[in-house]
């Protein structure tokens, strides 16, 4: 089975009178933002020294610990939703900018190992929670790619899955999905087995409609291979897309990535994930990028640059009708947004990490598998034993920044929520600092929640960087640099 591309579908290019029309207003509403203030603030850290705040404490940051001595001895917390994460670690390509664990081109009989050692995983977890399956309230296998498996191998995966955690409540069952794995007919299929267990979201990593910074990218797809795989995961009936591209990558123009927006807005996608390119290590591995900065420092995006395209991706994407329902994601309305995303870091449930190198969260503690040594991970789940080699019991205070972080970053804070949960206000409790995030324009309030305005959206992750501890701040050598003393 083949999918034709539609004619809207096809790439095109803005005028040169619309392009600087569009520049025009990116560049006005940065200016509204004063970003040499907030330079002289601390806010902003050096150029080259960007990091996303994804969890709090940072999980590169977790110590060496054993499963027996992370857990206390309540095994049986106050009840709170449960989220999973699936890691499938296999890819049919290196990525340069990629920082997390993978097996590149790997076999058949490599990958039917992994997934019966991630099987007895599933096993080993649902005892400790103590239940034969749990009930889940939003899924992502990601990875990796998990469609590199073959149709039958997913089928077994979704199988193994399905028997061990409960589906059938989840608002969302989300997929990754890389775009050359799922064309044709076998990909075709894979798309019919995800659809028949469930899943009704495939979030792809499509990076780039530029074919030119897909290469550089290392990427073995095309912008139009691209496309023709959202029209294939439309024909498998799967309700909802989300596309991934990054802005910032080495060579790419700002009328480049233009085009890059035009085409994915015009691509049926329902919501656009955009990254500005990670070029320091924040998974277990550190990516090929970190080597091409330092050989090629001169072909990266100035920050001023950086800031345009980020810029453009908002007002491109607001002016089509896609709002920011979650910070960094434009969706067409909010039921397309990451619902994984939105448990773990908004409403802040449990999360059950399954495959090598995926992290969990248990009440006030945060666990992370072995990373980056399968035959480690498979030896420890095959003689029983969680594969957790690091984690973190987090006190009052670590629970109280993580409770205010995590949401304020991604959505808003709501006041009742946090008391909740911790027994004190957070506007009582943040009062200085949050009082000097307002002072900045960068945070503001309601009687129901805390919320980043605009211009503190547009600098989200060095906002939130401002409410870490000075121990958890995943670039200590420039710390004074990121906060006043």
């Amino acid at each position: 089975m083949r999918f034709k591309q539609p004619p809207q579908w096809r790439r095109r290019k803005n005028s040169v009178a619309a392009t600087a029309a569009l520049v025009e207003r990116a560049n006005a509403r940065i200016a509204e933002w004063h970003v040499d203030g907030l330079a002289a603030a601390g806010i902003l850290p050096p150029a080259d020294r960007y990091m996303p705040v994804i969890t709090y404490p940072p999980i590169t940051m977790y110590p060496p610990t054993e499963p027996e001595t992370v857990f206390n001895d309540d095994v049986n917390p106050p009840p709170l939703p449960s989220t999973a994460y699936v890691h499938i670690p296999f890819c049919p390509f290196q990525c340069h900018f990629c920082h997390w664990v993978k097996r590149i081109g790997s076999n058949s009989r490599e990958v039917d190992d992994y997934l019966d050692t991630l099987a007895m995983e599933m096993d080993l977890v649902v005892r400790r929670l103590g239940v034969d399956r749990l009930a889940l309230s939003s899924v992502l296998f990601g990875g990796g790619t998990p469609t590199y498996l073959s149709p039958a191998q997913t089928e077994r995966v979704m199988t193994d899955f399905t028997r061990r955690f409960d589906v059938s409540g989840a608002r969302q069952f989300s997929v990754e999905a890389e775009p050359g794995s799922i064309l044709g007919d076998e990909g075709f299929e894979k798309l019919r087995v995800l659809r028949s267990f469930g899943v009704n979201r495939i979030s792809m990593g499509v990076q780039s409609f530029d074919d030119d910074i897909l290469g550089r990218m290392r990427r073995e797809h095309t912008a139009k291979e691209a496309l023709l795989a959202i029209g294939q995961i439309r024909r498998a009936g799967i309700e909802s897309i989300s596309i991934d591209l990054i802005y910032a990558y080495p060579g790419l123009t700002v009328e480049s990535w233009i085009d890059t927006m035009n085409t994915a807005l015009d691509s049926g996608a329902d919501a656009l994930h955009l990254y500005r390119l990670r070029v320091n290590r924040h998974g277990d591995i550190q990516g090929r990028i970190l080597a091409e900065y330092k050989k090629r420092i001169d072909e990266f995006p100035g920050v001023e640059t950086i800031r345009l395209m980020k810029a453009l991706g908002q007002v491109m994407s607001e002016e089509r009708g896609f709002g920011q329902h979650f910070t960094r994601i434009f969706a067409r309305s909010p039921e397309h947004v990451t619902q994984f995303m939105m448990d773990y870091c908004c409403r802040l449930t449990n999360v059950v990490g399954l495959g090598i190198s995926s992290w969990s969260n248990y009440h006030r503690t945060f666990t992370q598998n072995v990373g980056n040594d399968f035959a480690r991970y498979r030896e420890r789940v095959r003689s029983g034993r969680l594969p957790i080699d690091r984690g973190l019991c987090r006190d009052t205070e670590t629970e109280a920044r993580r409770s205010l972080i995590s949401p304020l970053k991604n959505n808003r804070l709501y006041k009742e929520h946090f008391q909740k949960r911790l027994g004190f206000a957070a506007e009582e409790h943040f009062a200085p600092e949050l009082a000097r995030l307002k002072n900045l324009g960068l945070v503001d309030e309601d009687d129901e929640s805390i919320f980043l305005t605009s211009r503190g959206r547009f600098f989200a992750d060095e906002t939130v960087m401002q409410l870490h501890e000075r121990r958890y701040l995943p670039l200590p050598e420039v710390a004074h640099e990121l906060m006043p003393d």
